[in-house]
């Protein structure tokens, strides 16, 4: 059996030079990687030798008269022996330079390749030289580089000088032709092991429980074999045997599998783009004289096994990028484009054979609880981790075959604060959602497709009062809440031809009025379940929900005519509409709401319903505009007999804590969520740490409010891209501090109540009652009702009122403190309001 280093770099290393290498140096050797390594020879002549010198390996004192002749001659010969091998080294290096892709010169590739603990990736540069083919190295160069499922897979971003475009290029580690003949074995071998395996182990429930399965019977596969060393560090003994007898036993395994000594299948139908090149030789992955597989190549078997049966097999690099919104393959030979977050649809090096591609898209609808066939070869799927996919098989009814269509699902939802450093809505508008939404009023996304109206749906769910009931009802889950009184409500297609056992939007908006909610989530509305969600509106139930119109007056066509026909009086309990809009600024595609609009109220002598855009997007300068008062919150103020002062300070404190978050960097989905579900159940306290400076390291025992599930995986949101806040953004909330800064000033000298620092574990301060601040000219602390615990006196618990002119009514209108009836117009008695939060006239204590 040959050692030589062929392409079957398991059974045998390259092999030594001392004989694969024995004439590397003659003069005139090219084509080899070795002779880039040696020093350049000197370009200016030698100097001539003395008679002495044996310049030319002979005798120099053989006879005076051959001296002269042989020292010239040997000069001569040394010469041209030198500029052959000058031009021998520059054939190579310009060899190198050309089958040598041009990266990143600012990347320090030793740390990119690199893992925590200072072990070199599985997958490594090597394995990128492989992945591009050799004759579009000259005109790739390298934009963008990140980990997307390290150590095992990382993507660039390559720039086409030729075809002047983007590429994205996904790599993975490199097989030899051995090890990709060992792992078709391997594959089918594992089918049958878990197949035949006991319930316990074909039972398993999650993907760390799976991926154990599938290497404890790997391993029992690889040492029945006798395939792999000892990982303890045997002798490589017993039943660990040399390369050699793995590649022997293999040889029968090849012609079991149909392999012989003919290309695979699996390499046949492969497209070029996948094989790769030949860039550089074979990598010496055993030392020499290794008579073990490597735990190298080990490691690469685990992954594509566990990524073929478990993951998304040739795309599975991809559903881990963050930055990925959609995936897509459009037919038979059609390259896997995807949408990515920064550079757009761009074009991948992933394709998929002819029959893995009718394959791949059927394990898709399993893996969903699907079926698709021929005779129904469409179907709307819900993949196992929350992506939707648009699955289409054959050419029954699509030209270029079988394709499908992956929108990824995130774990980690975007933020009203990314939504504001996107400039999607400015910081005032993000306030009054914020305003409004926690003061129960319905709210309508509406835009085109991809403008973003799912994002900011889940963005704004945020601000839900964590006490309230919450249902959500979707085809499809893409609402993502932390709020832990919520039921997630999902659709489901029947099981029959005959539609028995269908569960569909009309049932679960009629499960959900048994249910109690206070707030109703709706991932989209279609069809007609919107005019039995305008008849949930109406009754009270507040509404957040998505659809897809691009102005308010296509929203309202819509929904007052055919087949939804909501009624033009009905369609008033909507309060607000936003539309969003994907468009261009400076050759970049953003998303913008365009407007946020107010149902008002229908006029029925002209039959019209009556709408007031609150703010509009300015194009030219891109700004928002206000476009004055708000008809939405005067109620509000109204509802919760609040004066203008007294609404504008709500407005102001709602946009300071939006202002805090943006200015301090606290970006995070947990940072964010925890500081607005703990505002709203108690501004004083958020307020106060605010002012101290506490509140970021405060945020670890906040998310761990019990009516609030933040569980979010750190690795997961390190990935996430959150955008940077511009340095106009910065000057704003530096603004907005400054003006705040005397209320902040307030809250920082009467600190935080000794209660509330032991749980925040921060400092206390000594003359703080758990129960307020105390208002100067009364004798003991203030609860949150504004009453003076110990004398009965009315006060304040607001720095912004200290007059005393606030009205509390916990939420039902203007009163005293005791809840009963006063003349709005007088205000003789200092009373305060109820918080935000506080809808239904509890006394609003601190939570």
């Amino acid at each position: 059996m040959s050692t030589g280093g062929s392409d079957d770099g398991v059974d045998a290393p390259p092999a030594p030079a001392s004989s694969g290498e024995s004439d590397s140096t003659s003069p005139g050797a090219s084509g080899d990687d070795g002779d880039a390594d040696r020093s350049d020879p000197p370009e200016e002549e030698p100097p001539k030798q003395a008679d002495s010198d044996p310049i030319d390996g002979g005798d120099a004192g053989t006879d005076a008269g051959g001296v002269g002749d042989g020292t010239a001659d040997s000069t001569s010969e040394l010469r041209d022996r030198l500029e052959a091998g000058s031009d021998a080294a520059a054939a190579v290096s310009a060899r190198i330079e050309e089958r040598t892709l041009r990266v990143d010169p600012n990347l320090d590739e030793d740390a990119f390749f690199s893992n925590d603990d200072g072990t070199t990736t599985v997958v490594t540069r090597y394995d990128l030289e492989r992945t591009v083919l050799a004759e579009k190295k000259d005109y790739l160069h390298e934009v963008d580089r990140y980990w997307v499922n390290k150590p095992y897979a990382f993507v660039v971003i390559f720039h086409s000088e030729k075809e002047n475009e983007r590429k994205y290029y996904l790599v993975e580690p490199h097989l030899t032709p051995l090890e990709t003949d060992l792992r078709e074995f391997l594959v089918g071998k594992l089918k049958t092991s878990i197949k035949y395996s006991d319930d316990e182990v074909v039972m398993q429930d999650g993907e760390d429980a799976r991926e154990r399965v599938i290497e404890t019977e790997t391993h029992n596969l690889l040492d029945r074999y006798d395939l792999y060393a000892d990982r303890a560090g045997s002798d490589g003994g017993g039943r660990f045997e040399s390369i050699r007898a793995a590649t022997e036993l293999l040889d029968p395994i090849r012609e079991r599998l149909g392999f012989g000594g003919d290309t695979s299948e699996a390499e046949r139908d492969a497209p070029r783009e996948l094989r790769g090149i030949a860039a550089r030789p074979e990598p010496a992955v055993l030392e020499e004289g290794s008579r073990t597989l490597t735990e190298h190549q080990i490691e690469k078997l685990f992954y594509f096994l566990k990524r073929d049966f478990l993951g998304f097999e040739r795309i599975d690099g991809i559903t881990h990028d963050i930055n990925v919104e959609d995936i897509s393959c459009d037919g038979y030979d059609s390259p896997v484009f995807v949408y990515h977050s920064e550079y757009e649809q761009i074009i991948t090096n992933i394709y998929h054979g002819t029959e893995e591609l009718d394959e791949f898209v059927v394990k898709l609808a399993q893996r969903s609880g699907k079926g698709i066939s021929k005779r129904s070869p469409q179907v709307d799927a819900t993949l196992p981790d929350g992506s939707r996919a648009q699955l289409t098989l054959g050419r029954e009814v699509s030209d270029h075959g079988t394709n499908y269509t992956i929108r990824q699902f995130k774990e980690v939802p975007h933020t009203p604060i990314d939504l504001i450093n996107w400039n999607t809505f400015s910081l005032e508008q993000m306030a009054f959602l914020w305003l409004s939404i926690e003061n129960q009023k319905s709210l309508i996304f509406a835009g085109g497709t991809a403008s973003g109206k799912t994002t900011s749906l889940n963005a704004v769910s945020l601000f839900i009062p964590s006490k309230a009931k919450i249902v959500s009802i979707e085809d499809t889950r893409e609402v993502e809440l932390p709020q832990r009184n919520w039921i997630a409500s999902v659709t489901r297609p029947s099981f029959g031809e005959d539609d028995k056992g269908d569960v569909d939007e009309f049932d679960l908006l009629e499960a959900a009025l048994r249910q109690r909610p206070e707030y109703i989530v709706m991932g989209e509305i279609r069809g007609e379940e919107g005019r039995t969600l305008f008849q949930v509106m109406s009754t009270g139930h507040t509404t957040l929900t998505t659809f897809h119109a691009d102005s308010v007056g296509e929203v309202i066509k819509r929904f007052t005519t055919d087949p939804i026909n909501v009624s033009k009086t009905m369609f008033t309990a909507l309060d607000l509409v936003s539309v969003q809009s994907q468009t261009r600024i400076r050759g970049n595609k953003v998303r913008r709401t365009k407007s946020i609009t107010e149902i008002n109220h229908y006029d029925p002598e002209n039959d019209e319903i009556n709408v007031k855009d609150v703010y509009q997007w300015q194009a030219q300068s891109d700004t928002f505009l206000s476009m004055g008062d708000s008809s939405t919150l005067d109620t509000i103020a109204f509802d919760r007999g609040w004066s203008r002062e007294e609404l504008d300070e709500e407005i102001f404190l709602h946009e300071l804590v939006l202002a805090y978050l943006i200015h301090e960097g606290l970006n995070t989905y947990t940072q964010v969520a925890a500081t607005l579900q703990a505002f709203i159940n108690d501004p004083e306290t958020i307020l106060t740490l605010m002012a101290t400076g506490h509140l970021e390291r405060s945020l670890e025992d906040l998310r761990e409010m019990e009516s609030v599930e933040i569980d979010i995986d750190p690795e997961k949101e390190a990935m996430v891209p959150r955008p940077e806040a511009s340095t106009e953004m910065l000057e704003k909330t530096a603004g907005i501090l400054e003006e705040a800064e005397p209320l902040l000033e307030e809250y920082r000298t009467g600190g935080v109540a000794e209660g509330v620092a032991e749980a925040l574990d921060i400092e206390a301060v000594d003359d703080v009652d758990v129960l307020g601040p105390r208002r100067e000219g009364t004798s003991g602390p203030i609860d949150a009702a504004g009453v003076d615990v110990e004398s009965g006196d009315g006060a304040v618990d607001r720095a912004g009122d200290p007059d005393g002119t606030a009205t509390t009514d916990g939420g039902r209108g203007t009163g005293q403190a005791d809840g009963t009836d006063t003349d709005p117009s007088t205000d003789s008695e200092p009373t305060d309001r109820s918080p935000p939060g506080d809808r239904d006239g509890e006394d609003g204590r601190a939570s």
